[in-house]
């Protein structure tokens, strides 16, 4: 059994640029959603935060 091993030519510059063009995409995308996910959450989060804060004042004035 014979280890044979081929020749594989380095990248040329326009292969390594089409390689960072499509991953500079890829990633702008995944940013697009992680930003959309980050902005619910932070609504959610001040919703929560608003109705709590209501529900303790409406509890603290029905107390008096």
């Amino acid at each position: 059994m014979a280890l044979v091993m081929e020749y594989v030519a380095p990248p040329t510059a326009d292969k390594v640029a089409a390689q960072l063009d499509t991953h500079e995409a890829v990633c702008a995308e995944r940013y697009l959603g992680i930003n959309a996910r980050l902005k619910r959450l932070e609504l959610i989060l001040f919703g929560s935060a608003g109705a709590l804060i209501l529900l303790l004042l409406n509890i603290t004035l029905k107390l008096n």
